[in-house]
């Protein structure tokens, strides 16, 4: 069982999307995610290779999920906090985010392309936002990083 600290995701908040991050001032949103595995988990994941974020192309190809130490959930496991979601349409996943789970169920941290910057969104909204697909990530060190910590307690 997961025992992260109450909110963690907090003050990630409001943060703007930037074309060329600054973490912890603005973020991509595949930025977003190295930061939240390095700073609450101590995973270091390499550079983001993307010159600039504002290239629909270049964000295309660097979505390469093994690339950043990224599995695939099993078939039938249930996405869980700090899993990586790859959102997009039709066989394109083109942005991602960070499962939540708030008291009113699953929710995604992401950095849109948007003048709101980082927000938590329900899967229901994210498919209202044009992202109606999502394959669910785990990175390959997480357990490892959670229990070195001290947030995983009683089995996973």
């Amino acid at each position: 069982m997961l025992h992260l600290p109450r909110a963690w995701w907090l003050p990630y908040l409001g943060k703007p999307w930037s074309a060329i991050p600054n973490p912890p001032e603005s973020y991509t949103c595949g930025e977003l995610l190295r930061a939240i595995h390095r700073e609450l988990c101590g995973i270091e994941t390499p550079p983001i290779p993307i010159r600039n974020a504002g290239s629909r192309l270049q964000c295309l190809r660097a979505m390469q999920p093994d690339l950043f130490g990224l599995e695939p959930l099993p078939e039938g496991q249930a996405p869980r906090d700090l899993d990586v979601a790859f959102l997009g349409r039709g066989r394109t996943l083109a942005h991602c985010g960070m499962a939540v789970e708030t008291c009113e169920g699953l929710r995604v941290l992401h950095c849109p392309q948007a003048s709101c910057g980082v927000t938590l969104e329900s899967l229901p909204a994210l498919a209202l936002a044009g992202f109606p697909r999502i394959r669910w990530f785990r990175h390959r060190e997480m357990e490892a990083a959670l229990a070195a910590r001290g947030f995983l307690r009683g089995g996973a």
